[in-house]
C-alpha cells in the first residue's frame, strides 16, 4: 500500500511553485557545474580545445560531476518534495515514497525498460545524425551548432578515458550511475510527479520531457533528447517505481559510453555530420524501422504495477 494514500499531510505542489523551482535549478546546475570544475582545475578553468588540460586533473573533474549533479538535482528534489510529502525529514520514508523511491519493481520491468532504451538507440542516433548533416545548411550558426556538439564529445572523450577495467568502473559511476540517478530523482520523481498531479499524467509525461531535453543544452539534440525523456516518463508512470526510469536512463548513458569508446574502430559513423555514414543505407532504415516496431510491442506489454512490484530489488 502507499503510504501516501494514507497520510493526510501530504499536498500536490501548484504550478507556479513547481515551475519556480525547475527555473531555480536550471540557473543553479550549470553555476554549481562551472563552479566546482574551477575548483577541480586549481581556478584554472578548462581550455578551449583542453590541450592543456592536465591528465592528473581528470579525477577531480569527474568528481566535480557528480557532486554537482549531487548538490543542484539530487538534494533539490528531496527538500523540494519535504515541502509536499508531509514527511518529517528529507530522508525519511515518506518523503522517499513520494518521490518513488521504495516501490520494489520486478525484474521483468527492470529487463523491459532497459531493453526498450535499446530498442529506441538506432532511431536517436539516426534522427541526431540527420540533423547534423543538415545544420551546415544554415549558415554559421549551424556549423557553430556543430562545433559545439564536437567540443562537448571531446570534453566527454577526456573525461570518460581509463587505463584500466577498475578506472572504466570509476568513469561508469560518475558518467551513467550517477547523472542516471540524479536526473531521474528531480525530472521524473518532483518534477513530472508535480505536473501530473495538477494536469494529468500524460500531460506531466509531456511537459516533463520538454523540459528534460531543454535542461541538456544541446539544441541539435532537442528531438532525441524529448522522445528519450518521453520514454522515460512513460515508465515511470506505469510502473510508479524509481528505480524503473532509473535503469533505463543509465542504459542510454552506458551505450553512450560504449559508443564514445568505440566510434574510432568503427566505419561509417559519425556523430558530428562529417560523412552520410549509415544513415546513407536503405538497410540501415529498414533496421531502424525494425528496432522501432520490436520497441512499440515491448512496450505495450510493459509490467503493470501490480506486477512491476513484487521483486525485492530496489533502488
Amino acid at each position: 500500500m502507499n503510504p501516501l494514500a494514507e497520510h493526510q499531510t501530504a499536498k500536490r505542489p501548484g504550478i507556479l511553485s513547481t515551475s519556480l523551482a525547475l527555473l531555480g535549478v536550471l540557473v543553479l546546475y550549470p553555476l554549481a557545474g562551472a563552479l566546482l570544475t574551477l575548483l577541480a582545475t586549481g581556478w584554472r578553468g578548462i581550455d578551449p580545445d583542453f590541450s592543456l588540460l592536465d591528465p592528473a586533473v581528470m579525477p577531480r573533474i569527474r568528481i566535480a560531476q557528480a557532486v554537482g549533479q549531487l548538490l543542484a538535482l539530487g538534494i533539490p528534489a528531496l527538500l523540494l518534495a519535504w515541502r509536499h510529502s508531509g514527511s518529517r525529514t528529507p530522508f525519511d520514508s515518506l518523503n522517499l515514497a513520494w518521490l518513488g523511491i521504495g516501490p520494489r519493481p520486478g525484474l521483468r520491468a527492470l529487463a523491459t525498460a532497459s531493453a526498450g532504451m535499446l530498442l529506441l538507440q538506432p532511431l536517436m542516433y539516426s534522427i541526431t545524425e540527420v540533423q547534423n548533416l543538415g545544420l551546415p545548411y544554415l549558415g554559421e550558426a549551424g556549423r557553430a551548432m556543430l562545433r559545439d556538439q564536437a567540443r562537448l564529445e571531446m570534453f566527454i572523450r577526456k573525461i570518460a578515458a581509463s587505463d584500466s577495467f577498475v578506472g572504466f568502473l570509476g568513469v561508469a559511476a560518475v558518467l551513467v550511475a550517477t547523472p542516471a540517478f540524479c536526473e531521474e530523482l528531480f525530472f521524473r520523481g518532483y518534477v513530472q510527479k508535480s505536473f501530473s498531479s495538477r494536469l494529468s499524467p500524460a500531460k506531466g509525461v509531456v511537459l516533463t520531457g520538454f523540459v528534460f531535453a531543454l535542461f541538456h543544452l544541446e539544441p541539435s539534440n532537442i528531438v532525441p533528447l524529448t522522445l528519450l525523456g518521453w520514454y522515460i516518463g512513460y515508465i515511470y508512470q506505469k510502473s510508479g517505481s524509481l528505480a524503473v526510469p532509473a535503469i533505463a536512463h543509465g542504459t542510454n548513458n552506458l551505450l553512450a559510453l560504449l559508443f564514445l569508446e568505440a566510434e574510432p574502430r568503427l566505419s561509417g559513423l559519425s556523430m558530428t555530420g562529417e560523412g552520410q555514414g549509415l544513415v546513407s543505407m536503405w538497410r540501415w532504415w529498414a533496421f531502424v524501422l525494425a528496432s522501432l516496431a520490436l520497441f512499440f510491442v515491448l512496450i505495450r506489454r510493459f509490467p503493470e504495477p501490480a506486477a512491476a512490484l513484487q521483486s525485492d530489488i530496489n533502488i
